[in-house]
């Protein structure tokens, strides 16, 4: 028959024992949350870091497609009789400015940090509800600017039809607009409603993307302030 001292012994025993399994549990839970806190920490800098860069960014393609827009409107103003009639240079070089929409710089919001947090699973670890929040708000924005960017009327395609070479080559790499290229370009202006319809339809949708580039860097220069 046991006794009570040995009853006693085997509880204050199996006491230790739970004891000692509580503290080893709450010591890997402290541990776990404290690499976690670690972890997001590290997501927050990384993300501070890709906003600041895709502000400086999207303050650049802001201002390269406000001069694109502007190029469309006195290309389309002129040819309607609402501008004094430039000369055949002068607006066949807005027409190329105006071409120049191709929109193919991905880290136009350095997604990367926040790409990797979704596929991760990880995006929780960022327990702060309205930064979570604005940080996913801020990424689809830039997602649905870029998609919108890819689908402007692709005028550009008209310049390397008609020239054999891409906008960009004209701005970027020094080549020279020849008589022939301007001649063919004032030609297609003068005789191609579809280009004249398209080159009114970017200026259209420029000015509501000129919006959604407002709000963009709004809202991202908002998410520094709650990351500070």
């Amino acid at each position: 028959m046991v006794s009570r001292k040995q009853l006693g012994t085997a509880f204050g025993e199996l006491f230790i024992v739970i004891l000692g399994v509580m503290i080893a549990l709450a010591a890997d839970s402290w541990r776990e949350d404290l690499q976690e806190a670690q972890i997001a920490s590290e997501y927050l800098d990384r993300l501070n870091r890709d906003v600041s860069a895709g502000l400086k960014v999207l303050a650049n393609e802001r201002a390269r497609y406000v001069e694109v827009r502007r190029a469309a409107k006195m290309v389309f103003s002129t040819l309607d009789g609402e501008l004094e009639a430039a000369n055949d240079q002068s607006l066949a070089a807005n027409f190329i400015v105006a071409a120049q929409t191709g929109f193919d710089r991905e880290e136009m919001a350095s997604d990367v940090t926040y790409n990797e947090l979704v596929v991760s699973g990880r995006l929780n670890l960022i327990e702060d509800h309205s930064i979570r929040e604005s940080v996913v708000a801020y990424y689809r924005g830039a997602q649905r600017l870029a998609f919108g960017l890819q689908s402007l009327p692709r005028v550009n395609y008209v310049v390397g039809a008609l020239t054999g070479y891409l906008p960009v080559e004209y701005s970027s790499f020094g080549e020279e607009l020849t008589a022939g290229d301007r001649a063919r370009i004032m030609e297609a202006l003068k005789n191609d409603p579809q280009l004249v319809r398209n080159i009114r339809q970017l200026h259209s949708e420029l000015t509501f993307h000129d919006r959604l580039f407002e709000s963009l860097i709004a809202q991202g220069q908002h998410l520094l302030t709650l990351m500070e």
